[in-house]
């Protein structure tokens, strides 16, 4: 089974989509860091509140890397 060769790499520069949705996301991230430090400064007890915030900034700055890289293509695999 012979797959299909790559498309070649592109030379434009990020879509502005690509940048404001990479900001915000990046936003999102700061924000959730913020918020896990905000709930273990008022008590260790909410330590598992703090690590579902840890966890939305994990997701939100991974998302915010692929947005700012320029972003993903649906149509970048053969079998898709």
């Amino acid at each position: 089974m012979n797959a299909a060769e790559p498309p070649p790499p592109s030379s434009e520069g990020l879509h502005w989509t690509h940048v404001v949705n990479g900001g915000g996301l990046v936003l999102l991230a700061a924000l959730a860091v913020a918020a896990a430090r905000a709930t273990l400064r008022a008590s260790w007890l909410l330590a598992p509140v703090a690590l579902v915030f840890l966890a939305i900034a994990a997701l939100a700055g991974w998302g915010a890397a692929v947005q700012l890289s320029g972003g993903v293509e649906m149509d970048d695999h053969p079998w898709v």
